[in-house]
């Protein structure tokens, strides 16, 4: 999905206006999107899977309710593709996990993600079942936060937040920042100011390390360029470790569950979908493409299976509108999963 709308400029609103904007323009963008009416790119009746594969547990994926993408929630379903329920009920204006899948806890007993409004965004919790929703509170005076992930240990978040003053281009500062599961101590673990906007962040399963995106804007250099950056969970030894990206955007890093590979994606410039997959290796060697669309795939954010055998993203399905797919880890034996006249992307494989 795309990322929270602090990221690029347009021709009336500038980059990173603040995330009390992000919502009207990101929901602008969504609607522009799946209005085609080509026939789904991948083969395949659904629901299929990989041959030899054997799908089980549980998926959660955000779907538009509507057809301007300006309402969204949270389901659930069996790993097949049977079962599906929703378990979110945001306000008619909300769209939950806009700008990326949902964190489920250790467990996969409970749920964070975060819900987008016209207005402002903010970040909730919610049991996979559907029950106990609750907001978890922002520090007065910040204006929003995005892509929320749970820490391996169930106790903390990792998050993307913008707060200050505009800059000479309507800007807000962003950083990545760390707070509590209740949200409670945040801190900052790598500021990159009014320069580039800070994207989704991934643990490793030891829970020591954070690997997330940045893309510059601003007075950021390389001019638009964007890349995926590690830092220790506490803050310390920040460096790039990927190559700068200026043909397009480097979105969605997931550590694989062995903590030996991070799956990302790299999104066309100027789009919100698109693009193809690739992995690299946890010290920033051995990138590799995973897959080779073409431009009229829209593919959205993607997330692994509880053992890594196994891809699960959105891509262009029925109507127009993404579909949700799987293929094994080499990016190879593409079958989808669910099909349905509504937009399904922003998934997660729930822990077994």
């Amino acid at each position: 999905m795309p990322p929270l709308r602090l990221i690029r400029r347009a021709a009336v609103m500038t980059t990173r206006a603040g995330l009390l904007a992000l919502a009207l323009a990101a929901f602008g963008a969504a609607g522009g999107c799946g209005s085609g009416t080509g026939a789904p790119p991948h083969k395949g009746t659904s629901p299929t899977t990989p041959e030899g594969s054997h799908l089980t547990g549980k998926i959660v994926f955000r779907r538009f309710l509507n057809s301007d993408h300006s309402s969204g929630a949270l389901f659930v379903m069996t790993a097949d593709g049977t079962g599906v329920r929703q378990i979110t009920h945001p306000p008619a204006n909300a769209v939950d996990s806009l700008n990326g899948p949902p964190s489920p806890t250790p467990d996969g007993s409970a749920l964070i993600f975060d819900r987008s409004t016209p207005n402002a965004a903010g970040i909730f919790r919610i049991g996979s079942d559907g029950r106990g929703e609750r907001e978890v509170p922002a520090p007065t005076g910040v204006p929003g936060d995005g892509w929320p992930a749970g820490s391996p240990d169930g106790a903390q978040i990792a998050l993307a937040r913008a707060w200050g003053h505009q800059d000479q281009f309507q800007d807000l500062k962003t950083a990545l920042y760390v707070l509590g599961i209740d949200g409670a101590h945040p801190r900052q673990v790598a500021n990159f100011g009014h320069g580039a906007d800070v994207g989704g962040a991934t643990w490793s399963p030891d829970g020591k390390t954070i690997v997330f995106s940045a893309h510059n804007n601003g007075s950021g250099e390389p001019s638009d360029g964007s890349a995926l950056f590690t830092v220790a969970a506490n803050g310390g030894g920040l460096r790039r470790l990927t190559q700068w990206e200026t043909k397009g955007q480097v979105t969605g890093p997931r550590f694989s569950p062995d903590g030996k590979t991070i799956l990302f994606r790299i999104e066309p410039s100027g789009q919100d979908f698109g693009g193809d997959y690739w992995t690299i290796g946890r010290g920033g060697q051995d990138a590799r493409q995973l897959t080779h669309f073409g431009s009229d795939h829209m593919t959205a954010s993607a997330t692994w299976s509880p053992d890594g055998s196994m891809i699960l993203f959105g891509d262009s399905g029925l109507g127009g509108n993404d579909d949700l797919y799987v293929m094994r880890a080499d990016g190879s034996d593409i079958q989808r999963l669910i099909r349905t006249p509504q937009w399904e992307s922003a998934a997660v494989w729930l822990p077994r």
